[in-house]
């Protein structure tokens, strides 16, 4: 009796694959994630979307956010000209940073020369010019990089902020789609009987799959910022951290990091995306009754759902180029050395404001923890000056004398005037 109980389950393990469509709803949330931004996200029916379909209904009810939270909590976005350090808060710029990161260390890997602690001369040159090759080691490795400061620029082409262009991830899933209906109309094609469910099933499954993550909502929270450019910023998981990237900003072009970052823009569901996940809510739930009913050529439907699942696993996960972020970029240079003030440096001398905006940083307190050599104080000490110069929205605060006479009254008036219209 056992071995023909275990033998019909093997024959059709509909009530596995019920089971299995309630497993992984976080993959499919990162999935979407990944390749939202045009009018149609080609993820896959797979096995997770029935428990995504509700967690997305309980996400738009509350606080009304559909994408994931950042997967890098410590990283940190530095205004240049501000210098206001922030920490991110926005999913794809923390995927921007793994991804451009992530390639940063393939570039590395088995080519730099283990670290030995700066011993000799302090005027010895320890900084590397990036117009020249990095000095070989033994072994031909380059020599062990302090700090290194890859620098962007936004690209003025066809594509805008927040347009995502097309790759091999983005090819690969509806081929996925496709493979997936081929799959399932094979028994409808072969057997004699018919056998059209497994095709319904898919069919249908892949037409939810489409439409739930092709939700307006999903473009709108993964790019909430303006499309008007923005300034200079540069992303960093801290002191001690070996690697920033500085994207420089452009007055018209791309997105607003420092406000994307923040996540400030982003708003609550609209009704229309409320009506529509309760709706898709409950046609997922009918479909998972429709496959729990399923009492035949059930393994074709688990391997359409198998299928799914592994793209899925790979669209949420693969890194891909920033244009396929959103984000159009192009490398300028890379600024590296053994030293990291000596790279702060050729930052600030290169790109103003940015080596400095980058002190507190991976100096904490730097002006009493940050020591520089004698040739180098009178950079150090124009780079204070001007940080404390007025600018056009005027002094530093805690630059204001305590004997500064205050504004007549007929002033303060006029002030409080102008606050209030």
């Amino acid at each position: 009796m056992t071995s023909h109980i275990l033998a019909q389950q093997w024959h059709n393990p509909s009530d596995v694959l019920s089971i299995l469509l309630l497993l992984g709803p976080e993959t499919v949330q990162l999935a979407i994630a990944q390749l939202s931004g045009r009018l149609v996200t080609p993820v896959a029916f797979s096995f997770g979307w029935v428990a995504f379909s509700a967690n997305a209904l309980l996400a738009v009810l509350g606080d009304g956010q559909l994408m994931p939270q950042s997967e890098i909590r410590n990283l940190l976005v530095i205004g240049a000209k501000s210098q206001f350090i922030r920490q991110n808060n926005s999913w794809v710029v923390g995927r921007l940073f793994r991804d451009l990161d992530a390639a940063a260390d393939r570039e590395m890997e088995n080519r730099e020369m283990e670290h030995v602690p700066p011993v000799g001369s302090p005027h010895r040159p320890r900084f590397l010019p990036v117009s020249s090759p990095s000095p070989k080691g033994h072994g031909g490795k380059r020599s062990w990089e302090a700090l290194r400061i890859s620098v962007y620029k936004t690209v003025d082409d066809e594509h805008r902020g927040g347009v995502v262009s097309i790759d091999w991830i983005w090819i690969a899933s509806w081929v996925s789609i496709a493979a997936q209906l081929s799959i399932s109309i094979i028994p409808w094609a072969l057997s004699e009987e018919a056998a059209w469910q497994p095709f319904f099933i898919t069919a249908s499954g892949t037409l939810l799959s489409l439409l739930s993550s092709s939700l307006p909502q999903w473009k709108q929270e993964k790019w909430a910022s303006p499309r008007r450019g923005g300034s200079t910023v540069t992303l960093t998981r801290g002191n001690g951290y070996r690697h920033a990237i500085t994207i420089l900003g452009r007055q018209g072009i791309g997105l607003d990091i420092e406000i994307l970052a923040t996540g400030t823009r982003t708003t609550t569901a609209p009704i229309l995306t409320r009506i529509l996940s309760a709706a898709f809510a409950v046609l997922w739930l009918a479909l998972l009754i429709t496959v729990a009913g399923l009492s035949q050529q059930t393994w074709y439907v688990l391997g359409v759902g198998l299928l799914g699942s592994v793209q899925n696993i790979i669209a949420s996960a693969v890194p891909r180029k920033p244009s396929a972020l959103g984000f159009h970029l192009e490398l300028v240079e890379i600024l590296r050395g053994k030293s990291v003030s000596e790279v702060l440096k050729a930052a600030e001398t290169k790109y103003p404001s940015v080596g400095a905006s980058l002190l507190p940083i991976f100096f904490p307190v730097f002006s009493s923890s940050m020591r520089v050599a004698a040739p180098d104080i009178p950079f150090w000490q124009g780079v204070k000056q001007r940080g404390h110069q007025e600018n056009r929205h005027g002094i530093r605060v805690d630059d204001i004398p305590y004997d500064s006479p205050f504004p007549e009254p007929e002033q303060q008036q006029d002030s409080e005037a102008t606050i209030e219209s």
